[in-house]
């Protein structure tokens, strides 16, 4: 159960974080606000905000959506494998599909997401705004709007293709 556990979290974490970063720079497409997020993870590291500092802050992103993935990944198996009260409520679409398609885990991933992302906003609101050391990183409402939406998205995803995975590892 581990190893189909870590499976299902490289996977998942790697396509919840491609489609979290894909939502974080939507804005571009119609010349909105949005937060770099990925220079912003790496220039931490490298004090200026290029190519290097993005890829740096993509890793260091993918690796924190692995680990997110697996710990979202746990809560599946629990509602997967216990009966009673951790039992998900049956939202059963398309019956005859080769893997249950239940809508309780996005549901159930869209409200942690968005808990997620409401502390992870303000978790960094805190520590990024103050003391980033660039100061186009500083300004936090980008930040708040940016975060909130893309682990809103991130959890929504992962607990979809967790459900998906498990069941076709398991």
């Amino acid at each position: 159960m581990l190893t189909s556990l870590a499976l299902s979290s490289v996977l998942t974490g790697i396509v919840g974080t491609a489609v979290m970063v894909l939502f974080l720079y939507l804005p571009l497409l119609w010349n909105g606000v949005h937060y770099d997020t990925l220079a912003s993870i790496g220039s931490i590291w490298t004090r200026e905000a290029n190519d290097r500092s993005r890829m740096i802050g993509m890793l260091l992103l993918t690796i924190g959506g692995v680990a997110f993935a697996a710990f979202y990944g746990a809560f599946v198996l629990m509602f997967m494998t216990e009966a009673g009260a951790f039992r998900g409520v049956p939202y059963v679409i398309f019956p005859g599909a080769p893997t249950t398609i239940d809508l309780f885990f996005p549901f159930l991933g869209l409200v942690g997401g968005f808990g997620q992302g409401i502390f992870m906003s303000l978790v960094t609101s805190f520590v990024v705004t103050d003391f980033h050391p660039l100061e186009r990183f500083r300004d936090p409402f980008p930040l708040l709007l940016s975060f909130l939406i893309g682990h809103t998205v991130f959890g929504v995803v992962v607990m979809f293709f967790q459900h998906q995975v498990l069941q076709l590892l398991l």
